[in-house]
């Protein structure tokens, strides 16, 4: 896996951010931010990570990647990515009760007839 200050990942995410412009009604969906690119799904992804752990925001709805170009566009994004979060902590939960079940049986949960 590399780096957030690896040469490669840097040069991947300049090419992404050239990409991107401000504002939703600029925003570019993904198959053509690919198609721009030249970059395969996975390493774009990575890209965008690095460019958002890197400090920039880069907002992703349904239609698409853009800059932030005004106050409710950032606030729309917060919003969503706290209700991603909450999502997936509530999911977490489930497997979390999960593991102190089959720790406690010694693993020994079956589900449907079947061993785990």
């Amino acid at each position: 896996m590399k780096h957030d200050n690896d040469p490669t990942t840097n040069r991947h995410a300049d090419q992404v951010l050239q990409c991107l412009q401000y504002g939703r009604d600029n925003a570019i969906v993904g198959r053509d931010l690919r198609a721009k690119t030249g970059l395969p799904d996975r390493v774009l992804r990575k890209a965008l990570e690095g460019i958002r752990r890197g400090g920039q925001v880069v907002i992703s709805d349904t239609v698409g990647y853009y800059l932030p170009g005004s106050l409710k566009e950032v606030q729309g994004y917060i919003r969503q990515e706290e209700a991603r979060a909450r999502s997936t902590f509530f999911t977490l939960q489930s497997a979390r009760q999960l593991e102190a079940k089959m720790q406690q049986q010694g693993e020994q949960l079956t589900w449907g007839g079947g061993e785990m």
